[in-house]
């Protein structure tokens, strides 16, 4: 298996995902960040360095670092959506372009880790690679975030918008679970086309929030 995925996002089709998203509603790309800011409400104090990835035109990281006063920093693979983003921006906030596999941060560097709808679309041969990456760029103590499908099992289907790639469902966040470094904060489950749960499980979507355990082998 190779990583062409990666190559076509990179190439073309990250600036084409872009173009094709651009003008959909704030409140529509933004639903889950209301979760997110309810849950994390008593650690504000705690998140001063956020990073997104799969961070477009930078809308959700800069929504982020305004709630909790916080740095940010946003990677995506599309070139346009990270000229749009540094377009405005402000002190304490970079983007950069760049895919989950390969995060230029040092260790430790977040207390906040997003991962914004993108993980269904990481070639499977990077995809333990991209959640190694997040592990090592946040801090025992952090939070990581993540929005995907809802998926109740394994599965890949074509990605409509281009030829020759997959979209592949998984329960991402029982991956970092089943290692015992992580624990369950909350889950909030919705649609792909609306902002409540859907009956129809192809269309569901859900953002979870996890804690990076800061030991996760105590002395018992």
């Amino acid at each position: 298996m190779t990583s062409e995925q990666k190559s076509i996002f990179l190439n073309s089709e990250g600036n084409e995902y872009f173009l094709r998203n651009h003008n959909v509603a704030s409140e529509v790309r933004a639903q889950d960040l209301e979760h997110l800011f309810s849950s994390l409400y008593d650690f504000k104090s705690d998140i001063t360095n956020i990073l997104e990835i799969g961070c477009a035109d930078g809308f959700k990281t800069k929504r982020m670092a305004d709630f909790f006063g916080a740095n940010g920093s946003g990677i995506d693979p599309s070139e346009l959506a990270v000229q749009e983003a540094n377009a405005v921006t402000r002190p304490g906030l970079e983007f950069r372009v760049g895919t989950a596999d390969n995060l230029p941060f040092e260790n430790s560097s977040f207390d906040l880790v997003y991962f914004g709808f993108c993980l269904y679309l990481v070639d499977r041969d990077l995809l333990y690679k991209s959640i190694a990456e997040a592990d090592r760029v946040l801090r025992p103590g952090g939070f990581l975030a993540i929005t995907d499908f809802d998926a109740k099992r394994q599965s890949k289907t074509p990605y409509r918008p281009r030829a020759g790639v997959m979209s592949y469902r998984n329960d991402y966040s029982g991956i970092f679970l089943s290692s015992g470094h992580y624990t369950l904060v909350s889950k909030y489950s919705f649609s792909h086309t609306k902002p409540t749960f859907d009956s129809d499980s192809k269309e569901r979507v859900s953002s979870q929030i996890l804690f990076k355990e800061i030991e996760a082998y105590p002395e018992l």
